[in-house]
């Protein structure tokens, strides 16, 4: 997949899982990101054009709060990241990979 087969949404838009799947490329490589439902601050990213197949990484984001009393009666106000974010995210991801295999590490 090239970056002229999708449409990219724009750079400060925010998708949320209710979007559904969408697909980035970064530096010439092809993501598939999905926002978890019910889970908000998570997502995974699958490496498309990566040379192994399945290969990818997921993100959480964390919400800090004082208490576990706090956690509970507190809807999360976590705003989804904007596409800009998740494509820093996936350049710090492709920045720790060894071109020789393909993974992350030696």
């Amino acid at each position: 997949m090239g970056t002229e087969d999708h449409d990219e949404p724009a750079g400060d838009s925010r998708p949320t899982a209710d979007d559904g799947p969408f697909t980035l490329t970064v530096d010439g490589e092809v993501f598939t990101v999905r926002l978890r439902p019910g889970e908000p601050g998570a997502c995974d990213y699958d490496w498309v054009s990566g040379p192994n197949k399945g290969y990818g990484f997921s993100s959480f984001q964390r919400v800090a709060s004082s208490s576990i009393q706090d956690r509970a009666n507190t809807p999360s106000t976590l705003q989804p990241n904007t596409i800009d974010e998740h494509r820093e995210s996936i350049r710090d991801f492709l920045g720790q990979i060894n071109p020789e295999t393909g993974y992350i590490g030696d």
